[in-house]
């Protein structure tokens, strides 16, 4: 609501500004004479040309013709050119889509591991990264990344517990056909 107040007083303000900037303009009524009697044409008068001297010609330089929009290749050999579009063409056929396989227990621990995995690369990094900051005495950092591995180890522990599971469960499953 702060921000509104301000732009709202700012807005106002610079209307304010305008309105006493304009005030003093003479109003275009006042500027033409009302009272001034019309003035009437009494006739074209003689008009006399005046004379002019031929002036020196100088060559009009043409701006350089602008470059192409659009790159053309001529075509290689062998390569053959598009059949032009037809205006009430067939529709495509799509190719068909494949049908999205079960996500099996066994499919789950692949990626579950897969993913563990990956987060243990992030706490073998954390670690290096804490023993540079500890290294150059920023304690900050080092708390920072201390919260972040204590974060990660958690979760790999979790997936770890999930991924004992997950290949009891695929040994039961049975195999795909």
């Amino acid at each position: 609501m702060r921000n509104r107040e301000r732009v709202m007083l700012g807005s106002a303000a610079v209307l304010v500004a305008a309105f006493i900037a304009v005030a003093p303009w003479p109003s275009r009524e006042a500027s033409s004479p009302a009272a001034a009697p019309p003035v009437t044409n009494a006739g074209p008068g003689p008009v006399t040309a005046a004379q002019v001297s031929p002036k020196r010609a100088v060559p009009v330089r043409t701006p350089d013709p602008a470059p192409p929009h659009a790159t053309v290749v001529p075509p290689s050999p062998g390569d053959v050119p598009p059949e032009p579009e037809v205006a009430n063409a067939p529709p495509q056929q799509n190719d068909p889509i494949e049908e999205e396989r079960p996500q099996t227990a066994r499919w789950k621990l692949e990626k579950t591991e897969h993913i563990a995995t990956l987060l243990g690369r992030d706490v073998t990094r954390l670690e290096g990264e804490r023993q540079e900051a500890k290294s150059r005495g920023d304690k900050a950092r080092v708390e920072q990344v201390d919260a972040l591995l204590q974060r990660h180890r958690v979760r790999l522990d979790e997936l770890r517990e999930e991924a004992r599971t997950l290949a009891e469960a695929a040994r039961n499953e049975p195999s795909e056909p």
